[in-house]
């Protein structure tokens, strides 16, 4: 059977083109059907952002992460320029959340600690509670903050609880699969664990049975 080489030519040869002589190994014949492109098995959703990737894949294209680690990759330091706006956080405990949400199996500080106001790093911002065991410290550190061992520590924060990150868009949340969830503002639901969610400013972040957690600017 005649075959067509690459440079279009018909040829009566199976072996080489009979008009210009270029080698048709590996060429299917005239009529013959082109062999399927492989198609990749679909893998898993990120986790971090949601986008589809194949199996095997070893970073999302979308937003850098680890697939296999599960890490982000590194952002170059941000420093702010004098008179930039500082994102700060304030840590408070919230007993209309926990009054809400219905927690059993835990009892919220009799005495209400005043909210403490912290300066929050540029980018990463874990949300936990230190462990040395584990390897966990949290540049919020909800044992450190309230004071190990004192009755306002809510006991329902994991050592990794959820990841604050500031990016070219803006803040995002991402619970990082914590025992009892991670919510925002009045809302019921918990948000999906590896799942980033964008966070504007203000917005109460809920952890733990009774903790709340605000981003504030230095100008609010």
């Amino acid at each position: 059977m005649a075959a067509t080489c690459s440079n279009g030519h018909d040829s009566d040869w199976d072996d080489y083109c009979s008009v210009c002589g270029e080698s048709l190994e590996g060429t299917p014949a005239a009529g013959a059907p082109a062999a399927a492109e492989p198609v990749a098995a679909a893998g898993p959703d990120c986790p971090n952002c949601g986008e589809a990737h194949a199996e095997g894949d070893i970073f999302c294209e979308n937003c850098g992460l680890d697939l296999l680690s599960g890490t982000l990759p590194d952002e170059p330091a941000e420093t702010a320029a004098p008179g930039e706006t500082i994102t700060r956080a304030i840590i408070s405990v919230d007993l209309a959340f926990f009054e809400r949400m219905g927690f059993a199996g835990v009892e919220p500080p009799a005495d209400l600690p005043e909210p403490v106001e912290i300066e929050l790093p540029p980018t990463d911002i874990l949300v936990g509670r230190h462990s040395e065991n584990k390897g966990t410290f949290p540049e919020i550190d909800l044992v450190a903050i309230f004071g190990d061992g004192a009755a306002s520590t809510d006991p329902a924060v994991s050592s990794n609880h959820c990841r604050l990150h500031r990016g070219a868009n803006g803040w995002t949340v991402t619970d990082l699969d914590s025992t009892n969830g991670t919510y925002l503002g009045d809302e019921s639901e918990a948000l999906t664990p590896g799942r980033a969610m964008s966070l504007i400013p203000g917005t109460p972040i809920y952890v733990g049975a009774w903790t709340k957690v605000e981003l504030v600017d230095n100008d609010g």
